[in-house]
């Protein structure tokens, strides 16, 4: 399978994976939500809620479908990103 994204030129685009704590902080600042409480219904520490937006800590399947409660975004959603994380951050250290 294919998986380039073109440009209007038709030229390759490399595209850059994300922690999905980085998307994770967005969708609770954009929703105006206080970290304590994200944490608390997520059932974690709010330590553990900060390095996962810091990228220190991944998103495991549990806090996943956790994540797919309160936020309303699936678990797999929130795999895919960890997937993709784990697999450019493999790939980074392959080829080094």
């Amino acid at each position: 399978m294919n998986y380039h994204i073109l440009n209007s030129k038709g030229e390759a685009l490399q595209v850059k994976a994300f922690h999905p704590g980085l998307y994770l902080l967005e969708e609770i600042e954009e929703r105006e939500l206080l970290k304590k409480d994200v944490a608390h219904e997520l059932g974690i520490l709010p330590t553990n809620l900060s390095e996962i937006l810091k990228g220190k800590r991944n998103i495991s399947p549990r806090v996943a479908i956790k994540l797919e409660k309160v936020l309303n975004i699936s678990a797999e959603y929130w795999l895919n990103l960890q997937m993709a994380w784990d697999l450019q951050k493999a790939r980074e250290e392959e080829y080094a």
